[in-house]
């Protein structure tokens, strides 16, 4: 049974400017270890910026399957979103995103992502 749909779009000149002002401040605020291991494997600031804007707006539409939003103790580095081998993106939840997905019921998410050279969406399912 679905419990909770979300989706996000995000212009990436937005993500791109707020990183130009603050760096590594804002990747401390945004990612995990593990994310800034695959951010760090990006080979240019292009293909960095495309995997900033791709992450931010899965944690935004995994806050809205939570139905909290960024808010009530849920923060970006609650949610994780990895690639796997063949570079479908994965997603887990950390700490009180994990324990609100509990609260829910929600046991098994899908998430999707896509972009373009202006914008990154994705689209997130969470399911009992």
């Amino acid at each position: 049974m679905i419990i909770g749909i979300g989706t996000d779009i995000i212009q990436k000149a937005r993500v791109k400017e707020i990183f130009d002002k603050y760096g590594n401040k804002f990747i401390d605020k945004v990612l995990t270890q593990k994310e800034k291991i695959e951010f760090k494997k990006r080979d240019n600031r292009k293909r960095k910026i495309d995997f900033l804007s791709n992450n931010f707006a899965s944690k935004e539409a995994t806050s809205k399957v939570l139905q909290t939003g960024l808010k009530n103790g849920i923060t970006l580095k609650n949610i994780e979103v990895l690639r796997g081998e063949n570079g479908a993106p994965l997603l887990s939840l950390k700490g009180k995103a994990q324990k609100k997905a509990l609260s829910l019921g929600c046991k098994n998410f899908f998430i999707t992502i896509s972009d373009t050279e202006e914008h990154s969406i994705a689209f997130v399912v969470g399911e009992s």
